[in-house]
């Protein structure tokens, strides 16, 4: 009896140990390594994704703005080339949903948007705009968050929920390869297959081996060939035109190796198979890019932070920080308003948001950005709650020590493949514990001294609503939502003028079904039902939604219907050219939200704190360090 219940013991160990190998969270999603194409970031699936899977954590999005414009004397000058080197690593706001702040708004962002790479045969993935143009806020209004009475009004973004999307099925190891636009991806060369070169070639090949499995052996082998060789030269030369000899190349000598691609996966895995790696060469040579999740911080006004998604040993990688420089940074960031533009006398200087998350050394002209996943979420613990701490990478692949013995000036042409730094946990972290560094004591002084001053400095203040506010009432999770008004035409302009947000619509209608409204006038109205997609039928992109940045316009909701239970409609006017007289009608109450208007978001406020962190001094490298004086402490903000 004793032996039976000692084998049920085992058994039972043996069970739990595979039920928590089984753990989906233990899993990396993700995976940041050298690209297969080039020596360059890549990112790479950890397990396999399905068509329209979120791949990675929900990440945050900085927005700067007018930096050329503020930056205009470095046109064509060497610095000039330098800070379109880092802007060149970064997104347009188009792209993450910040496009309203500004005349021009660029995204600094972290993790797979940041690191996966382009390919022109292989797109399997995108960035997920949905996700940041219909992002909430309720897990941090209702922590009691208030942003006009908060110190940290300013001082941290609010955009986050950046995230990617497969667009098919991604193999686990396969690397996620992005879509920057046909010019980026060479898109028209025809030297070398497009995508769609692959996914054309991929029908007509399973087309094939229905054909030859069904009539080869009754043709033989001499009238196959002969069949296979004039698809090849004569069909294909007919049918892809320009493209054939690209299309051309993809297929196999014989029709016999035509199962052989299909089994592969396709004829783009097939022609290109070092893109997909092996996953225990991945967890050797690759750097984890999931470990980290987004949640309100613990301390106070901070916003948001990042928490650990699993339990983490001392020493081990917590996330990699692949960095972007920016020479004269703290120049380049600067805003200055002029008292007198002819006279150039100065007034006011401020800072970018972006300069909040730029790391810094009081030695060196230039800044850095640390571009990893999640980790523009992590806060100061100070030197007491910190739980880790920046160190360089050792990975072979990533040649840190050549960077180290440039100069400053040359680092901008320097890929964040070798400038890369590895946020290590300096004592056990527990799942679901947030994740702290140390900025530092200048920036511990300087956040001290703008907080105590806080309440003096708003005394007098008056804040309207934000964006962030009026989305609560409309769209806050776990609250009915709450109707949009009609559009009120009576409202008095000051009163508007007062308003530091504005309605936007996502837009996106079929010109196929147009309907005329008769005016009271006489004149007639074009109205369209609005559509979640193009209607091109089942080749769509899932991507190509109404749900894009290039789709949000402004709009006033004339008319209103449904209810909580079916869901609001609206009829919406928007405001397309002055006269169109376009009506689209059937727009769903989520497709309709608050932005803040540009240049009147918090992010824009002279009295936000702005104070950049501090790379540490025991391993920043002393050829970069090209300042003799120290920048006086009293200039930061």
């Amino acid at each position: 009896m004793e032996t039976k219940s000692s084998i049920l013991s085992i058994l039972l160990a043996a069970a739990t140990l595979v039920s928590a190998k089984k753990d989906p969270s233990d899993q990396c999603g993700v995976y940041l390594a050298e690209s297969s194409t080039d020596h360059i970031l890549g990112s790479y699936a950890g397990r396999s994704y399905q068509r329209d899977d979120v791949i990675g954590s929900h990440d945050a999005i900085v927005q700067f703005t007018d930096i050329r414009e503020h930056n205009s004397e470095l046109v064509g000058e060497d610095d000039g080339i330098r800070l379109e080197n880092f802007l060149s690593t970064c997104w347009s706001g188009d792209a993450t949903g910040g496009m309203n702040e500004a005349m021009e708004v660029i995204s600094a962002v972290g993790g797979p948007c940041f690191s996966s790479t382009g390919h022109v045969g292989m797109i399997n993935s995108v960035i997920y705009q949905p996700s940041t143009l219909l992002r909430t806020d309720s897990d941090l209004l209702s922590s009691g968050y208030d942003e006009t009475t908060s110190p940290g009004r300013g001082a941290f973004t609010t955009y986050h929920n950046l995230t990617l999307l497969a667009l098919d099925k991604i193999p686990a190891g396969m690397e996620l390869f992005l879509d920057f636009g046909a010019e980026y991806n060479k898109y028209d060369d025809t030297s070398k297959p497009n995508i769609d070169d692959y996914r054309k070639m991929d029908e007509a090949m399973e087309k094939m081996v229905g054909f030859f499995n069904k009539h080869a052996e009754s043709i033989g082998e001499k009238a196959s060939d002969e069949v296979y060789d004039f698809m090849k030269k004569d069909v294909l030369d007919l049918t892809a035109e320009k493209r054939a000899e690209a299309a051309r190349a993809l297929l196999p000598e014989t029709y016999h190796g035509l199962q052989a691609i299909i089994d592969k996966g396709g004829s783009a895995l097939f022609s290109n198979p070092e893109v997909v790696k092996d996953l225990d060469w991945l967890k050797m040579n690759g750097y984890c890019q999931d470990n980290l999740v987004a949640g309100v911080s613990a301390i106070k006004h901070a916003g948001r932070g990042a928490f650990a998604a699993r339990d983490m040993k001392k020493g081990e990688v917590v996330a990699p920080m692949p960095v972007v420089t920016m020479n004269q940074g703290r120049s380049a960031l600067s805003i200055v308003e002029y008292e007198d533009e002819e006279e150039e006398i100065e007034g006011t200087r401020t800072y970018q948001l972006l300069y909040n998350y730029m790391l810094e050394h009081p030695q060196s002209s230039a800044l850095f950005y640390a571009a990893g996943p999640l980790t523009s979420f992590i806060n100061h613990g100070g030197k007491k709650k910190a739980n880790a701490k920046m160190m360089w990478s050792t990975k072979s692949w990533s040649n840190v020590q050549g960077a180290h013995e440039l100069g400053v000036s040359d680092l901008s042409g320097v890929g964040a493949i070798d400038i890369m730094l590895e946020l290590v946990a300096t004592r056990p972290i527990k799942k679901g514990e947030e994740v702290l560094l140390d900025y530092g004591d200048d920036w511990a002084d300087a956040w001290n001294e703008h907080s105590n001053k806080w309440k003096d400095t708003i005394k007098d203040a008056s804040f309207a609503k934000s964006a962030m506010v009026l989305n609560e009432i409309h769209h806050g999770v776990g609250k009915p939502p709450q109707p949009f008004s009609i559009n009120d035409a009576d409202k008095k302009s000051e009163d508007k003028e007062k308003d530091i947000a504005e309605l936007k619509c996502q837009l996106m209608y079929d010109e196929d079904k147009i309907e005329r409204r008769r005016n009271v006038d006489g004149t007639r109205t074009k109205i369209y039902p609005w559509i979640p997609h193009p209607v091109a039928g089942e080749s769509r992109l899932k991507s190509d939604t109404a749900f894009r940045g290039v789709n949000r316009v402004g709009c006033d909701i004339l008319e209103r219907s449904g209810d909580e239970q079916s869901g609001f409609k609206y009829v919406v006017l928007p405001h397309f050219d002055e006269g169109s007289g376009v009506l689209v009608k059937n727009v769903p109450h989520h497709a309709i939200r608050y932005v803040d208007k540009p240049y009147r978001s918090a992010q824009h406020e002279l009295t936000a704190f702005r104070h950049s962190i501090q790379f540490p001094d025991e391993i920043f490298p002393n050829a970069w360090r090209d300042l003799s004086d120290v920048p006086d402490a009293k200039d930061e903000l």
